[in-house]
């Protein structure tokens, strides 16, 4: 290691800074600006760098990182172009409310013809992202904190501008940058949260549903034990999926993937206690689900989305702490369980869960073709019950959902927050290098594959990870395909050439296993149990027999 000095340049500085912060995952693409600060990083041993192929898929994976650990992820790019090409990434980050700092590059404010000069505080307004501009060497590190600390307490993306004539002055560092603090939230009280008791207190079908927000152990242990009291089943919203996994009454995901046994006990409630989740339409089936029923929402923070439904009454505070109010204010009462989970329930839960267990009958598609579900679980019982889920976007999506489920809500990462494909191997680099301990596994569509840039599967393969692609390989871009047939028009314009991946992928340093009927499949199966490195599956499917 270098000996560092309390004096030295600013690039060894920020590299030191981001050391305190505890980075211990830097995904980047060096460049003019940023170049220096890498190599200090680097060199002096504080974390390990991640070398990405373009500056969308480094940020993208450090969405991942963030996803999949619950730590700001942190990603680095140089200067103009690098930065217009990560606007996508910014958007996806500050739409999903994930906590991320990118140390971005800018050119001198004086050289006014340098080819990449570019209003950057502008571009990155328009993508959702906070700006934090590092205004002189001795203000870096108080700047670089701050930007920190808006990216935890926001849960946004932040990007920290970076001048590049300003990495060789010299630097005084200080004694420690300055650690981003917990928030501690109270539980709510006063006459809300007793007005939602009474709620709850005349239920008759009492239902808890759980989202992202409440996908902790404390809040699980609190939400579980108020259910048992009040003897109501569980659910989560997508994003929180698996929080209850193994629990008798756990219905398993609110929405357009619930299984008929939960969406006929959700429609049954008659009050929703809704932990941590922003109730958007797709969980609650465009207001299907709580049309007529008394709906409380708990929210750890006041940050607003987009996604937030309203609600008969909304609180706000800590999650864990309201539930066991909520149970406090019962037991005072000393008011019964509802009795809704009973062992018919219990009895109807396993029957769905038995024939989950099942992989269902293929449907005769064109030859040369699987069909998708039947696949999907094939592959869901090859692979490890414990592993992250990474499912780009595309018509193939609720299908991956529903039969590659998690079993814990942090082992899902969803790339879908602002409707753009493509986003799902960036993100799946970042939680393969960040976890080690079980496999990643993407599932993308050829389209958004293609997209997202061939190259990156080199960054996979040079980081050994473990990450196993299934790709969902039609042909076509599959909402327009739909679009077109929908109409009874020629679905022409929405097919794409025909990539022979498994080829290509090999080439790049993947396992490959090109899937075209059920032999291919069992080699499949065998190729992700026999596995060394990353493997790449890719399912030949009929694009007239996916729905949406």
């Amino acid at each position: 290691m270098k000996d560092m000095a309390n004096t030295m340049k600013l690039h060894q500085g920020l590299a030191r800074a981001l050391a305190a912060h505890e980075v211990t995952h830097l995904y980047g693409l060096v460049g003019d600006a940023n170049l220096f600060m890498v190599d200090a990083y680097v060199e002096d041993g504080h974390g390990r760098y991640i070398a990405c192929t373009h500056e969308a898929n480094a940020v993208l994976a450090s969405i991942g990182f963030a996803q999949a650990t619950g730590r700001t992820g942190v990603a680095t790019i140089t200067h103009g172009p690098a930065l217009t090409n990560v606007v996508t990434a910014l958007a996806e980050a500050a739409r999903g409310g994930i906590p991320l700092v990118v140390l971005c590059g800018d050119t001198a404010p004086g050289d006014l013809q340098h080819l990449q000069k570019i209003d950057q505080r502008e571009v990155v307004a328009s993508s959702g992202a906070a700006f934090v501009e590092m205004r002189n060497a001795a203000t870096a590190i108080e700047d670089l904190d701050r930007a920190f600390r808006i990216a935890a307490h926001r849960r946004c993306p932040v990007v920290f501008n970076m001048r590049v004539d300003l990495m060789w002055e010299d630097f005084a560092a200080p004694t420690a940058p300055a650690p981003v603090p917990n928030c501690a939230f109270a539980p709510a009280s006063g006459d809300a949260l007793e007005e939602a008791a009474g709620m709850l207190a005349s239920a008759r079908r009492p239902l808890i549903l759980a989202g992202r927000g409440a996908a902790n152990p404390e809040a699980r242990a609190a939400l579980l034990e108020l259910a048992a009291r009040i003897e109501a089943p569980v659910a989560t919203t997508l994003k929180a999926q698996g929080l209850f996994h193994g629990e008798r009454f756990d219905l398993g995901i609110c929405g357009g993937l619930s299984h008929p046994t939960a969406t006929e006990v959700i429609m049954q409630s008659d009050c929703i206690l809704a932990f941590g989740a922003s109730l958007s339409k797709h969980t609650t089936e465009e207001r299907a689900y709580t049309k007529g029923k008394r709906v409380v929402q708990i929210l750890p923070d006041v940050q607003e989305t987009p996604r937030l439904d309203t609600p008969t009454l909304r609180l706000i505070g800590d999650i864990a702490g309201t539930a066991r109010a909520f149970a406090e204010l019962l037991d005072m009462a000393d008011i019964p369980g509802s009795g809704v989970t009973d062992d018919d329930l219990a009895r109807r839960l396993r029957a769905e869960a038995e024939t989950f267990a099942q992989v269902p009958a293929a449907a005769k598609t064109a030859p040369g073709t699987v069909d998708i579900t039947p696949a999907l679980r094939r592959l869901h019982q090859a692979l490890p019950a414990e592993r992250v889920l990474v499912a780009d976007l595309g018509r193939f999506v609720t299908t991956a959902w529903r039969n590659l489920p998690v079993t814990q809500p942090q082992d899902l990462v969803y790339t879908s927050h602002f409707g753009a494909i493509g986003c799902g191997l960036g993100q799946a680099i970042g939680t393969a290098t960040a976890i080690e301990d079980r496999p990643t596994v993407l599932v993308a569509g050829d389209g958004g594959f293609t997209l997202s840039g061939l190259s990156e599967l080199v960054t996979a393969v040079h980081e050994q990870a473990d990450l196993v692609v299934i790709l969902c390989n039609d042909g076509s871009f599959g909402a327009e395909h739909v679009q077109f047939t929908n109409r009874k028009m020629n679905p022409q314009l929405s097919m794409i050439a025909r990539i022979d991946f498994a080829t290509t992928c090999a080439t790049l340093g993947f396992a490959t296993v090109r899937v075209s009927d059920d032999a291919s499949l069992d080699a499949a199966c065998t190729a992700i149990a026999e596995r060394s490195g990353p493997v790449l599956i890719d399912l030949r499917l009929d694009p007239t027999m996916i729905e949406m």
